[in-house]
C-alpha cells in the first residue's frame, strides 16, 4: 500500500509537504482559483435556483416589495 507524504492544502488546493503545512503560505491567486472551482455548481445552478426561489412564497413577496420601493423612490 502507497502513502504518501504530501496532502492538498485546504485553502488553495496545493499539494504540500506533510512536514511543511505549517510553513505554507498560500499564493493569492491560486486561492482565488481554487474557491472559484468550489463554487463551480452554485454558480452553473443559479439561474435555476433563482427561478425557483421566485416562484415560492418569499420571492413573490420579495419581488413585490422591491416593486414598491421602486414606486416609491421614482
Amino acid at each position: 500500500m502507497f502513502f504518501s507524504s504530501r496532502m492538498p492544502c485546504a485553502e488553495c488546493g496545493a499539494s504540500v509537504e506533510r512536514a511543511d503545512s505549517a510553513s505554507h503560505v498560500c499564493d493569492p491567486a491560486r486561492r482565488v482559483d481554487f474557491q472559484l472551482l468550489a463554487l463551480s455548481p452554485a454558480v452553473a445552478n443559479f439561474d435555476t435556483d433563482l427561478r425557483e426561489f421566485l416562484a415560492g412564497a418569499a420571492g413573490r413577496f420579495e419581488v413585490w416589495l422591491a416593486a414598491r420601493d421602486v414606486r416609491r423612490t421614482a
